[in-house]
């Protein structure tokens, strides 16, 4: 069973043009990345759509952002379970209407040499399930609103693919996937007002992980200007030329 829940906010927060009152959908909302990428658009005035597998994380993370003012919403659920994720998008069409951004971020990978895999068909099952088709069953599961109102954003922010690494076969291969069809995506929705945009990075630091140049923060901040940037050049009324010219904006960054 799901667990849908609304965090008050105590202060008014001053937004910043562009991401304020913008509704965003952040998965795997809870560690690295994703919890950074939440303090910082919330900071910006957005109205937050959390998710995480667990709720022992959200609880806290949404009191933290309440308490300076952000408006968020959270959502347990397990991305890799696809019961949950078709709840988990009722619940936002059913009480949002839509979600102006969509941040498909990705989970932890598995390592695992191959050798040590032989009999472990299911390390593959649940990786591409939680790499691959979750995300997807999101994103399919939101995008008609969105080319219904002829505006949205999809972004997906993942660990740059360097080609073949050993040790995470799984992981690699659910990528590969992910990133072709976002390619697809993006060719084919950026004329009907969705924008779909890949946020790559060399590696995060955390204390549990080792330091592979980026820390959270850093990525938090690209995935703010990507947005940010694609919103100014709706209220610009730009052409779709340069709507389309930004899809791999991200890659300016790196």
């Amino acid at each position: 069973m799901l667990e849908f829940r609304t965090s008050p906010n105590h202060r008014r927060i001053e937004p910043v043009e562009s991401i304020a009152g913008l509704r965003i959908l952040l998965t795997d909302a809870c560690s690295g990345v994703g919890r950074a990428t939440a303090a910082l658009l919330a900071s910006r005035g957005a109205r937050l759509l959390l998710v995480g597998r667990r709720g022992d994380r959200l609880v806290p993370l949404s009191e933290e952002l309440g308490r300076v003012g952000a408006q968020v919403h959270w959502c347990r659920c397990d991305i890799a379970a696809l019961g949950d994720v078709d709840q988990l998008t009722d619940w936002v069409l059913r009480e949002f209407g839509s979600v102006d951004v969509l941040i498909n971020n990705a989970g932890r990978p598995l390592c695992r040499p191959l050798a040590q895999s032989v009999d472990r068909f299911r390390d593959y099952q649940r990786t591409m399930a939680a790499e691959y088709f979750g995300p997807l069953r999101l994103t399919l599961g939101l995008l008609p609103a969105m080319l219904a109102a002829g505006s949205g954003q999809v972004i997906n922010v993942a660990p740059e693919n360097t080609g073949p690494t050993p040790n995470f076969a799984p992981y690699m291969s659910a990528q590969a996937a992910w990133t072709a069809f976002a390619e697809c995506a993006a060719a084919e929705l950026s004329a009907q007002g969705v924008q779909v945009t890949s946020v790559r990075y060399a590696g995060v630091s955390a204390a549990e992980e080792p330091d592979f140049g980026f820390d959270a923060e850093t990525v938090a901040r690209k995935v703010a200007a990507v947005i940010q940037v694609r919103q100014l050049r709706q209220e610009a009324r730009m052409p779709p030329e340069a709507a389309r010219a930004g899809v791999r904006l991200s890659r300016a960054f790196g």
